[in-house]
């Protein structure tokens, strides 16, 4: 491979994470940051493994996926109130016992839900019926795997780039989460003797 292909490559890449990261930030602002957590997910996952997606536009990726079921939206309101713990308690400073306690259940909820959407979004339903699917997602979630160990660690690792880099973080940080995820993913199922389908 010669270095132009692994530049022009490198370029291809990185701009396939700040279009990914932009359509995320563009269905939270769309959705008032509230209902469109999980959405949001789901757009920068599939834009991520379907970089040609990144061509289309966010509102061509919507008609592709449809719009948010009401499970998501509820899902998001929930991610939306424990991110607004974390911060919240932040901002107005960690004095007592009190507001420790609060920021780690805030930091621990949100960590939680986070990986309950990435399960929802990375398990095939596989024709089961919702109430069913979703025992099965819970189930895998609150089980100790490495998977969920992965997950976990690629969400602080992300979140650790915004003290050091704001604008860096905004760039590419949902890109980057959801490309680490879609590598993770794929190197699960090849463990397990599976083939990986997009999402």
């Amino acid at each position: 491979m010669t270095a132009k292909s692994r530049l022009t490559k490198g370029v291809e890449f990185l701009y396939v994470l700040v279009k990914s990261s932009l359509f995320f930030w563009g269905t939270l602002i769309k959705m008032a940051g509230i209902y469109g957590w999980v959405s949001a997910q789901e757009k920068t996952m599939y834009a991520v493994d379907h970089p040609e997606a990144v061509h289309e536009g966010l509102s061509r990726i919507t008609e592709n996926l449809g719009k948010a079921k009401l499970w998501e939206k509820t899902l998001s309101v929930g991610i939306f109130l424990s991110f607004a713990g974390v911060i919240g308690t932040l901002v107005w400073g960690v004095g007592s016992s009190l507001s420790v306690l609060f920021l780690v259940a805030s930091g621990i909820l949100l960590l939680f839900l986070l990986l309950l959407t990435t399960n929802f979004l990375v398990t095939p339903k596989a024709g089961l019926d919702f109430a069913t699917y979703s025992y099965l997602v819970l189930s895998q979630t609150l089980r100790p795997s490495l998977w969920n160990g992965f997950v976990v660690a690629n969400f602080v690792f992300w979140a650790l780039l915004l003290p050091i880099s704001p604008l860096l973080f905004f760039l590419v940080a949902p890109g980057g989460v959801f490309y680490l995820l879609k590598k993770g993913h794929q190197k699960l199922l090849e463990l397990k003797g599976q083939t990986h389908d997009s999402y």
